[in-house]
């Protein structure tokens, strides 16, 4: 399919725009808006390369609950980026988000890779390459002014609506855990805010990897030894306020802790 590589680079110059200046869009400019999917991965390209390094994937708008609430048709898939990545317990400054919003996800890095090839993976070539499972916070932001009333190829190119991801301790011995059974508990200033389960990741957050690794491949693309990827949401998108912190308590795979303190500002 033929890019405008003219739109797209108004489009990139757009969303930099904002967020160096940390000035919300209404949208993007009329000549600057993807036709395409294809245009905006080529966009959401462009943009994560200013941004930083990718190390990995994050999929966006998995949890069919999620995707009936903000009217996105499918599944997408945006990157992780070096520098925006953190071990729990973290403390992030709240001054670098447009939303603080966070999603607690079922993540995995990657032992082996996925590269692109002409059949579809299957669920145990996708287990295979799994070198451990982690439990996660995902904080989704967008550079548009509603995060709730984004287009899916505008969330496309604000790469899938991703920002930051705070990891736990990896687990390594995953596979004896019924992660589609098991229950996810997130607090919010010590108060339990929402909860879920593995399941409502379309069955299995391994489901939900095995997805991307399918949908990489047939943009020509897959995942490298070393990937990290942060599988949706298992249950509400959280709104935070400066000053919250939050916790995730996956059970047997660990718990994931991030605060946002308005006192002892971290420098962005």
């Amino acid at each position: 399919m033929k890019i405008d590589l003219e739109r797209v680079e108004r489009a990139v110059a757009a969303l930099c725009g904002a967020e160096a200046r940390h000035e919300a869009l209404s949208g993007l400019p009329a000549d600057a808006k993807p036709t395409s999917l294809a245009e905006a991965y080529a966009i959401q390209d462009r943009f994560v390369a200013r941004l930083g390094r990718p190390i990995g994937y994050k999929i966006a708008y998995i949890n069919p609950e999620v995707q009936k609430r903000l009217g996105i048709p499918s599944p997408m898939f945006g990157r992780l980026i070096e520098g925006r990545v953190a071990q729990s317990p973290a403390r992030l400054d709240p001054r670098r988000f447009f939303n603080i919003l966070i999603e607690t996800e079922f993540s995995f890095r990657m032992a082996r890779a996925l590269p692109s090839q002409a059949g579809p993976f299957t669920p145990a070539q996708v287990v295979d390459a799994v070198g451990a499972a982690i439990p996660s916070i995902e904080l989704a932001d967008t550079r548009f002014a509603d995060w709730q009333k984004v287009s899916p190829l505008d969330a496309v190119a604000d790469n899938g609506l991703g920002s930051h991801w705070v990891g736990g301790a990896p687990v390594e011995d995953f596979r004896s855990i019924d992660l589609a059974a098991l229950e996810v508990v997130t607090r919010v200033n010590g108060v339990e805010a929402s909860r879920g389960r593995g399941a409502n990741v379309i069955g299995s957050p391994l489901a939900a990897l095995q997805w991307l690794a399918n949908e990489l491949a047939s943009w020509g693309r897959g995942l490298a030894a070393g990937d990290v990827v942060t599988t949706g949401c298992c249950m509400d998108i959280l709104e935070l306020s400066p000053g919250d912190t939050a916790e995730a308590d996956f059970g047997p795979l660990g718990r994931v802790h991030v605060a946002f303190p308005v006192s002892d500002i971290i420098p962005p």
